[in-house]
């Protein structure tokens, strides 16, 4: 049991725990509006943003190849509503709901490869690895009388047929329609799950589902909410936890996100001692030596943290302290006419 407490003030002793050890400033064309996902695979890193692309980029930031396929053609799609790379058959998987459809591309050029019917599930996430799929499965509206969909997590060998099934669905669960957070967070070769409004993460692979750690939040959403079908904005308002998400580990360090009191809560958390080092709406480094400009972790890779820091949070971080000392990468930058950096983090300490 990992227990939990928010705590009032911000947190700014996060160059006692982490160093940036490199930075990736993903070339400036094409523009990126808002980012929806990003993965980092082979060598490469996928980012989708709001205009349904998704843009591979190299690990210098150079642009390989763009999907920017909105049509009605072979190969082009309504909505990019998620995507997958699967690293072993080196495909770059797109999830159209709109045509419950899988649309699969060469993962290392780009290229358009086939478009397969997903009629059943209905998905509101996937994940794929080690060649293996992975759907959540909120929702069974849509096929009411087949009972061996009506599972939050199904699990397929070939992307359209599913083997496995994890968590018989509760009727009240199913047919809200709210979810506030994301279920799956890749840790690099480890995939980690966590249902909407529960609180154990579970590790996954194509054998089992282990249940790894049980988070303690303050204040759980009552399952009464889920059964009235509360208003969404009120619970993200409200005192009570929900969304866990992005729960990510790296030596004895773990980190995870969750919604209460209307901010994104950030946790970090001493696996080893199995004490809380921190909980709250802000990390940040005040020394600024090991960590200059910090915003979230949004993955792991090569035994280390990585994130996204966006040209708003360049921006703040510049108009904040003008006169910092900071990396060539941020002084140099335009946030008006810059794509996102990314930047990745090694644990330091004792935590490794």
């Amino acid at each position: 049991m990992i227990k939990v407490e928010v705590e009032s003030s911000d947190f700014e002793n996060l160059g006692d725990f982490l160093e940036t050890a490199s930075y990736i400033q993903l070339a400036a064309e094409p523009l990126l509006t808002t980012i929806q996902q990003v993965q980092i695979k082979n060598e490469k890193i996928y980012v989708q943003d709001k205009l349904d692309r998704v843009i591979c980029y190299d690990m210098q930031g150079n642009v390989l190849y763009k999907i920017d396929a909105k049509g009605n053609g072979p190969g082009e799609y309504t909505d990019v509503n998620t995507f997958v790379v699967n690293e072993i058959s080196r495909e770059l998987v797109v999830f159209d709901n709109f045509r419950q459809s899988l649309l699969y591309y060469n993962a290392d050029n780009g290229a358009y490869i086939r478009t397969q019917k997903l009629g059943k599930p209905d998905p509101t996430a996937m994940a794929s690895l080690r060649g293996v799929y992975y759907y959540d499965n909120r929702y069974h509206n849509n096929y009411p009388n087949d009972a061996d969909l009506h599972y939050s997590l199904l699990i397929s060998k070939d992307g359209t047929h599913m083997q496995q099934r994890y968590f018989p669905h509760g009727e009240a669960e199913s047919s809200y329609h709210f979810t506030p957070g994301g279920p799956f967070s890749y840790n690099d070769s480890v995939l980690y799950y966590c249902r909407t409004f529960d609180n154990v993460v579970y590790e996954l692979s194509p054998e089992r589902v282990n249940a790894l750690y049980k988070i303690d939040l303050p204040s759980p959403l009552p399952f009464s909410k889920i059964k009235d079908k509360a208003n969404e904005w009120d619970l993200i308002k409200s005192e009570y936890s929900i969304g866990l998400e992005k729960i990510y580990r790296c030596g004895s360090l773990l980190y995870f996100q969750f919604s209460k009191d209307g901010f994104l809560q950030l946790g970090l958390y001493d696996l080893a001692r199995k004490k809380q080092i921190y909980c709250g709406r802000r990390l940040a480094d005040k020394a600024g030596r090991a960590v200059p400009v910090f915003r979230l972790i949004d993955g792991v890779y090569k035994d280390g943290f990585w994130g996204v820091i966006t040209p708003e949070t360049v921006d703040y971080a510049l108009s904040e302290e003008p006169g910092k000392d900071y990396p060539d990468i941020f002084r140099n930058y335009n946030p008006d006419t810059d794509n996102p950096i990314i930047a990745f983090y090694n644990v330091i300490g004792g935590l490794h």
